[in-house]
């Protein structure tokens, strides 16, 4: 967490002392467009921490009802089409009908955090697909991009808090480093499981949850 925040805190600091100084009134809209991104950033982060925090101790509210689970992925992809488009991303849905016993607020934030983990990784003019289906008494989402694959030993790793399975990635990439942990414990908490897989190009997130 230290070392997350200390990159942002750095350039915030440095940013505002610039304003202090006597700096050209056109690097003012410059220097505060930074420090509102940093500012920005860091209550990502913090706010990811809480969610995190509240799952791993039981402290979250679960408030199971009625999901259709593939209304909740209409949802939240429909606000990414844009930026997937400015990206020459294709977004692909194929959604059976599916209705699970859930919190509603949970499983959006997971199924955003996984779109947006597959967009950032995809390559440009690439394909992210998203995938339901229902397997007896189970449901099954898929979310998968053709970026590059993930070294096989760091597949079960990904979960972890802050881990990156590609070191020179950096936080620029966008993400605050928890989302796939928050996704991990979310799906722990509806009595699912989940797991990542490499497919002959790109890689699959895939996650079962109790119908």
């Amino acid at each position: 967490v230290a070392h997350e925040l200390k990159t942002p805190l750095a350039l915030v600091r440095s940013y505002a002392e610039g304003l202090s100084e006597d700096i050209a009134p056109e690097k003012r809209e410059e220097y505060l467009s930074v420090i509102v991104e940093e500012s920005d950033r860091m209550a990502a982060l913090v706010g990811s921490l809480l969610d995190l925090s509240r799952l791993e101790s039981g402290r979250a509210r679960f408030q199971p009802v009625p999901v259709a689970l593939d209304q909740v992925v209409r949802d939240v992809l429909r606000p990414l089409e844009h930026p997937a488009r400015k990206k020459g991303i294709t977004l692909s849905l194929t959604l059976e009908p599916c209705t699970l016993s859930g919190d509603r607020e949970q499983l959006t934030r997971l199924v955003g955090n996984l779109a947006s983990n597959a967009l950032r990784h995809a390559d440009s003019g690439g394909t992210v697909q998203v995938s339901l289906e229902k397997l007896g008494h189970r449901a099954r989402l898929t979310v998968y991009n053709d970026g590059p694959n993930i070294p096989s030993e760091d597949l079960s790793r990904l979960w972890e808090p802050f881990y990156r399975a590609d070191p020179s990635r950096s936080r620029d990439s966008g993400g605050t480093g928890l989302g796939l942990a928050i996704v991990w414990k979310t799906v722990e908490a509806h009595g699912g499981r989940c797991w990542a897989e490499n497919r002959p190009v790109g890689v699959a997130f895939v996650l079962e949850l109790p119908i």
